[in-house]
């Protein structure tokens, strides 16, 4: 990497503050999502990230500057409805979010945090996440069934890992696997409490045993 690039992203940094800050963080986390693509990340995507910090302003200014000024991200895609982006230059990002967060550019290669990562995404969470909530729609438990002994002890042991080794790092990747297990639970459990049996549930018992009498 150049010193005069990262200097430059530093210069962003500065010049917008934390709402840069924010975009930098925000785009590249948006990045990171599966799903079909046309680029790294979308105009959509950047501000489903900035809502979920709690954040509500217009980025679009900020993108211009970052793709016409410091020539750190491309535009891969545009329509009347879309707007996507290829990322130039991540590790430049990278660097300056890790000096703006107060952490070493140097000591910032956690080979453990990357590898979590990278396993995470391999599962492709978004996938799973559209095809849980179909399921949910059609009350289809065998959907379910197919990932509870496959991909969902894989995100279960994300969890555990992720939670305790680095629950700020991987605060995003966190609520995104728990909200699939949540998910997964809602379609596989009855409507009354766990533990005890639907009224409808007797009523069928019954009927069965009265019939085999």
């Amino acid at each position: 990497m150049e010193e005069g690039e990262a200097s430059e992203i530093d210069e962003f940094i500065v010049k917008y503050g934390e709402r840069g800050y924010y975009v930098l963080k925000g785009l590249l986390e948006a990045s990171l999502r599966g799903g079909a693509k046309l680029g790294d990340f979308s105009l959509r995507d950047l501000k489903d990230r900035l809502a979920s910090y709690g954040l509500d302003y217009n980025p679009v200014p900020l993108l211009y500057s970052l793709e016409k000024v410091y020539g750190v991200i491309r535009t891969s895609y545009r329509s009347s409805n879309q707007h996507w982006w290829i990322i130039l230059k991540r590790k430049v990002m990278e660097e300056a979010i890790a000096k703006f967060e107060g952490k070493s550019p140097e000591n910032g290669d956690d080979y453990r945090l990357r590898l979590l990562k990278i396993q995470f995404y391999s599962l492709n969470p978004q996938r799973l996440l559209s095809e849980l909530k179909a399921a949910a729609r059609r009350g289809d438990r065998t959907a379910v069934a197919r990932e509870a002994f496959s991909t969902l002890p894989l995100v279960v042991e994300f969890l555990e890992k992720a939670k305790s080794q680095y629950p700020e790092e991987l605060s995003n990747e966190i609520e995104l696997g728990e909200e699939i297990l949540r998910l997964a639970e809602d379609v596989v459990k009855p409507k009354a409490s766990f533990g005890r049996p639907l009224e409808a549930d007797l009523v069928r018992e019954t009927k069965v045993n009265n019939d085999s009498l």
